[in-house]
């Protein structure tokens, strides 16, 4: 992965239990392992447990959300904020940040109607899938058009990477399901300690 300062990656998924919050996060460490100063914005609500801190305080406007920001680890940041918080004023703020060289990873999850809200950044979208027939017949109609796919392939699954893409007619970057991810993320490690199999299948990916 080569991150790119200023720049800005959505990661959505067409359903639930897809690993969409796993890869943002995951996005997220990369960058700031590589010192760039990152933000790591969640609309879900699940990406600070999922780095093994503490939930952010709620916030009524995106002002509060990046004041009450967590810090998992060095040079990131999480903040939390409800879509329909994504209004003119946060994304005046996100583009000074990317101005400034930050790197900001948004995680939005099965939440496609707030995806529209960053249209004026021109994010980059990444499209974070399983493949399996129901993750991919809800891909194909999914209400924006991604950019790259991330596939977290399972040996026991029928469809292959080809057959993603040819699907999607999209290109496709396979990140290998592990149990060490699971545990990393349940003990509160994944931050600290990011399994290396992740590492090495996200850093193939063109974000």
């Amino acid at each position: 992965m080569t991150a790119q300062a200023g720049r800005i990656t959505v990661c959505a998924s067409a359903k639930g239990g897809q690993g969409c919050t796993t890869i943002a996060a995951v996005l997220s460490v990369l960058a700031a392992q590589n010192n760039q100063p990152t933000l790591l914005l969640d609309t879900r609500g699940d990406a600070a447990p999922t780095l093994g801190v503490s939930d952010p305080a709620p916030a009524g406007t995106f002002t509060e959300a990046m004041a009450n920001a967590v810090e998992p680890c060095r040079h990131l940041r999480v903040a939390t904020i409800a879509g329909d918080q994504i209004d003119s004023d946060a994304t005046t703020e996100l583009e000074r940040l990317t101005a400034a060289g930050h790197r900001v990873i948004v995680d939005t999850g099965t939440d496609h109607d707030v995806l529209h809200r960053f249209d004026p950044l021109r994010p980059q979208r990444l499209l974070v899938t399983r493949p399996c027939y129901l993750a991919l017949r809800r891909a194909i109609g999914v209400p924006f058009v991604p950019d790259h796919v991330v596939l977290i392939s399972e040996h026991q699954r029928c469809l292959t990477e080809r057959d993603v893409s040819l699907a999607l007619a999209l290109p496709v970057t396979s990140v290998p399901y592990d149990p060490a991810i699971a545990r990393a993320i349940d003990a509160g490690l994944l931050a600290a300690r990011l399994p290396r199999c992740l590492a090495n299948a996200i850093a193939g990916l063109p974000v």
